[in-house]
Parts: structure tokens; C-alpha cells; sequence
């Protein structure tokens, strides 16, 4: 089972990622992200369940037409781990280098 992070490593996480933020609870990352179309978003979630099966770690995505939320955390840990950090900078670079450049709006701030 992956070791859950402390404060201080999720803080140090957050810094190296772009647009994400913690839940209250301290216990998932979010990220949400607007597409030009539902067809860039939906091709944007084929990108991401392909590294998602690489990496056996799965996000929760939740999209309404061009709007996409994406939570992680490590449900065996409860809470974030490594894996969390590591799927969202692959997911950063995804749609920094794969796709058109979409608005990235970040949820409610700690």
C-alpha cells in the first residue's frame, strides 16, 4: 500500500503542478478544465485513461460538455500519495503538449 503524504509533501507537491488544488480535507487534488469542444474533451479523457492504465491509478472525472473536473486521491491510503502527484503532472503534460490549450480554472482555495 503507497504511504500517505504529509502536509509539508503536499504543499511541496501542489508547487510543481499547474492549477491544482487541495479539498478541504486535505485528502484529493482537484483540477478543473474547460474545453473549446466536448469533442477536445472527450479525446483530452481517452489521453488520460491511457496514462491512468499505465500507472494503475485512476482518477475521478466528472464532465459536463466542455467542463471537466479531475479529483485524485489513493482510496487504499486514504489520502494523497505519490501516485496522485505523479498522474497530475502527467495529466499537466498532456494538456500542455497533446492538446489544444484549453482555460484551466482552479477550485476554491485552502
Amino acid at each position: 500500500m503507497q504511504q500517505r503524504l504529509n502536509n509539508a509533501d503536499i504543499d511541496h507537491g501542489l508547487k510543481l503542478l499547474d492549477h491544482w488544488t487541495l479539498d478541504a480535507n486535505k485528502t484529493r487534488i482537484c483540477k478543473n478544465v474547460v474545453f473549446d469542444s466536448f469533442k477536445t474533451a472527450v479525446n483530452f479523457f481517452v489521453h488520460v485513461a491511457e496514462v491512468a492504465e499505465k500507472l494503475d491509478h485512476h482518477p475521478e472525472v466528472l464532465s459536463s460538455y466542455t467542463h471537466m473536473r479531475i479529483q485524485l486521491t489513493t482510496h487504499d491510503a486514504g489520502g494523497l500519495t505519490h501516485k496522485d502527484f505523479e498522474l497530475a503532472m502527467h495529466i499537466d503534460q498532456l494538456l500542455a503538449d497533446v492538446l489544444p490549450r484549453p482555460s484551466q480554472t482552479s477550485a476554491t482555495r485552502p
